[in-house]
């Protein structure tokens, strides 16, 4: 289970006027001042998307507390996982932000995405509901249970 510590997790539907690299260099200072384990991370607005988030996250703190990540961080664990690959790359490529206009948001907790809106001028399109009840859970919880 996921450290009692942590936050609850948000996500957001968003939009910017800014560049992808603004945006990105945004995640990187709020990384950079919050604790190791809190982040922002920026995906594709892609169908389906919300629902891989929570299961992908947790599954990667499971990973971190077993000590067997794959990757060296949460936020590349998380998205090996809503990827369901192990390419780096091709995660990146398939669900990484690809422009400013519109991008998903998922943050550690409300703190941290609101640091990142803060910095990013990025404007909230709506909230994402995050759920461990929906189609794409079980399918990552057993491919945890399979590769593990």
């Amino acid at each position: 289970m996921p450290d009692s510590n942590l936050e609850k997790p948000v996500a957001y539907l968003c939009s910017s006027s800014f560049s992808k690299d603004h945006l990105l260099g945004c995640a990187e200072k709020v990384k950079e001042h919050e604790h190791e384990e809190e982040f922002v991370q920026l995906f594709r607005n892609k169908k389906g998307i919300a629902e891989r988030l929570l299961p992908a996250y947790f599954n990667a703190l499971i990973r971190q507390k077993d000590s067997s990540m794959r990757s060296s961080s949460i936020a590349i664990e998380t998205l090996l996982f809503v990827s369901g690959s192990m390419n780096i790359a091709k995660a990146i490529r398939e669900f990484g932000i690809n422009n400013a206009s519109e991008f998903v948001l998922f943050a550690t907790s409300k703190k941290v995405a609101d640091s990142f809106i803060k910095c990013s001028k990025c404007k909230i399109i709506k909230e994402l509901r995050l759920s461990l009840a929906n189609e794409q859970s079980p399918r990552i919880a057993v491919s945890e249970l399979l590769s593990g």
